[in-house]
């Protein structure tokens, strides 16, 4: 496991839902911008956003069409920057799934966060 701090993956979870809505958002671009706005790894956030862009499509695949109807944006991309994080250590995945879980509760309901364990715990089975 990498050893993110809280504020890398806020980082990082930040930077993949914000290039959803805007194409011209590179990495060193975004870090660039919001270098000042709390401390992070830049090291490993790269590795992070590495696996991102590796597994990419694998991840999204994990995701069934109908549960991206019916789940919300930010589940969506907590789900995409656990997994990216999830696949470069598939050893960590309780201590990890534990961390997405505090991390949902800033963004989500209560509702919205026992939707987001059920489908982190669902998809985290069905990853290779």
């Amino acid at each position: 496991m990498l050893n993110l701090n809280r504020n890398t993956r806020l980082f990082f979870f930040q930077y993949i839902f914000q290039r959803e809505y805007s194409t011209d958002f590179e990495l060193d671009e975004f870090i660039a911008k919001n270098i000042k706005k709390r401390p992070f790894n830049k090291r490993k956030l790269k590795s992070l956003y590495d696996s991102f862009e590796i597994n990419n499509q694998m991840i999204k695949n994990l995701l069934s069409p109908d549960v991206l109807k019916k789940t919300n944006k930010i589940s969506i991309f907590l789900i995409y920057a656990f997994f990216s994080e999830f696949l470069l250590d598939k050893e960590k995945k309780n201590i990890l799934m534990g961390e997405y879980i505090k991390l949902s509760k800033d963004f989500l309901t209560n509702d919205e966060v026992k939707y987001f364990n059920f489908l982190l715990d669902d998809i985290a089975q069905k990853a290779p």
